[in-house]
């Protein structure tokens, strides 16, 4: 169960004790501390409650399912416990306990394990594991194959969970913005547990450019609504071709996890085609109603911006 800790560890960046380490374990050699930063602190945030939460912000209930975890263990919690170098560090103690334990007190261990490895690990690391090797340099998809293998092998060894986890079987769809506000639209599609997809600002960058629309920093659901203002249809069919990739990844993720892989895949096959209805209905009264509320919202932020800067 070392093994758990030390590829959690590699999650805290270059320093010589990690250098050592992804030596040990053949990963090549450790990226510098700004690709590190970039990666984990701008891109793609190790954290359950960045996947698992309504809108795709670390924190919240996501989180605070996860401390109770911890606590319901007769732990105090981590001071991030949902950050996955705590939860593989969680797990690996798990292990040990049961190992370590008999009779009920091992039955209870296992237990715990099985309930930690469905809900807090498997509910939403595949997706994080598979970004990361879209995004990442050598170093970190050599990481994410090494960890990826190891929970097959546990979800191999525990079996599969009797039901879905329960982040999984709590979120919401995408709503439709034709009967709702475009905030809520914005924000659930950035919520990889409601759309299946999991958007960086390095994919909305590379939407920008191949749209050739403008690009203003921000938060994502700001560049978002900024896209979507200038260019209706086109960002609603980038989008629905994200969707429909990430319901092929979802796909392949099946053989280490089938039991959560298939509402992934359901999730993105259901928002790429709201994605495609709305394109298809962009020049329906209600959908242009969205796209004007949407650039009057814009024109305000930009008008704040001005004045404040």
């Amino acid at each position: 169960m070392e093994l758990f800790r030390a590829l959690g560890a590699l999650l805290d960046g270059p320093c010589g004790e990690n250098r050592l380490i992804g030596h040990l374990l053949e990963l090549g050699p450790v990226p510098d501390e700004p690709t590190h930063n970039d990666l984990f602190l701008f891109q793609l945030y190790p954290y359950a409650s960045a996947f698992l939460g309504t809108d795709g912000h670390m924190g919240g209930e996501a989180r605070d399912r996860v401390a109770g975890f911890w606590r319901a263990l007769g732990t105090t919690p981590p001071d991030d416990p949902d950050h996955l170098r705590a939860l593989l560090g969680g797990y690996a103690w798990l292990v040990e306990a049961q190992q370590s334990g008999n009779g009920k007190t091992a039955q209870a261990c296992h237990d715990a394990r099985h309930a930690f490895l469905w809900e807090h690990l498997l509910s939403w690391v595949l997706p994080f594991l598979t970004k990361l090797r879209q995004i990442a340099p050598p170093f970190y998809r050599e990481w994410a194959d090494t960890l990826e293998a190891l929970l097959f092998g546990e979800s191999a060894r525990l079996g599969p969970p009797t039901r879905r986890p329960l982040a999984l079987r709590e979120a919401k769809p995408v709503p439709d913005p034709r009967r709702t506000d475009g905030d809520s639209f914005f924000n659930a599609l950035l919520s990889p547990v409601r759309s299946g997809l999991v958007l960086t600002r390095a994919d909305l960058a590379r939407a920008a450019r191949d749209l050739d629309l403008g690009l203003r920093v921000g938060e994502r659901a700001y560049i978002l609504r900024c896209m979507m203002s200038q260019g209706p249809r086109a960002t609603l069919d980038w989008l629905a071709c994200e969707a429909r990739d990430w319901t092929r990844l979802h796909d392949r993720g099946g053989t280490t996890a089938p039991e959560v892989a298939d509402f992934w895949t359901q999730r993105a096959t259901a928002t790429g085609r709201l994605l495609s209805d709305l394109s298809a209905d962009i020049d329906s009264d209600t959908t242009a109603n969205i796209s004007a509320d949407l650039s009057a919202d814009l024109s305000a932020d930009l008008s704040a911006d001005a004045h404040n800067g």
